[in-house]
């Protein structure tokens, strides 16, 4: 059983704020006995990958795509928001933060509870300053067997759908387009 780890620490450096992580690998055992950092962060291959706190744009279009996602999706399943843990390998950890997640009740019949372990049936990444290049996240929710990574870009105004079946579609403003069999979305529905 591997120690406490320490917590991130911020440094203050010439280039503005930068993070010193220890170069301790967490295990599967660390998360669930709670012995990971706290902060804002993924965890890749047993290491911390720190993550930039979300601007006000990227947390009001996660608000709207979640709350049309209810209404849509109603009691089919299950919907979370805000950075939810995905547990997508075991050895070596690692933990994806998702913005928006659905699992249907047919692969999670009860509410889930901590980070999941469960592959999600669909999940939302809302792109923006920041967010870095999402590929790895993608393919990785992909792996576990999500059925469908919908990526959102406020600024451009663009959806773009992956699919478990390695397909990839783009799509304007205007488009709808079916993210879950029988469930259909467009940015038009959110402004």
């Amino acid at each position: 059983m591997a120690a406490a780890p320490a917590a991130p620490q911020a440094e203050s450096g010439k280039k503005g704020l930068a993070f010193s992580l220890t170069s301790t690998r967490y295990t599967y055992r660390d998360l669930l006995e709670g012995n990971i950092p706290s902060g804002l962060y993924e965890i890749v291959n047993g290491e911390v990958v720190p993550m930039a706190p979300a601007g006000f744009m990227h947390g009001d279009w996660e608000f709207e795509v979640a709350v049309k996602l209810k209404q849509i999706l109603g009691k089919k399943g299950w919907l979370a928001v805000g950075e939810v843990g995905i547990v997508i390998s075991k050895e070596p950890l690692t933990l994806r933060a998702a913005d928006i997640v659905f699992v249907s009740r047919e692969r999670c019949p009860e509410r889930p509870r901590g980070f999941l372990e469960v592959a999600p049936d669909l999940v939302v990444e809302i792109e923006g300053p920041g967010s870095g290049d999402l590929h790895p996240k993608i393919r990785d929710y992909l792996s576990l067997g999500v059925s469908r990574v919908l990526v959102i870009n406020p600024e451009e105004r663009t959806l773009a759908l992956y699919t478990s079946e390695g397909r990839v579609s783009f799509h304007t403003p205007e488009e709808e387009l079916e993210i879950l069999p029988g469930v259909k979305l467009s940015l038009r529905d959110l402004t």
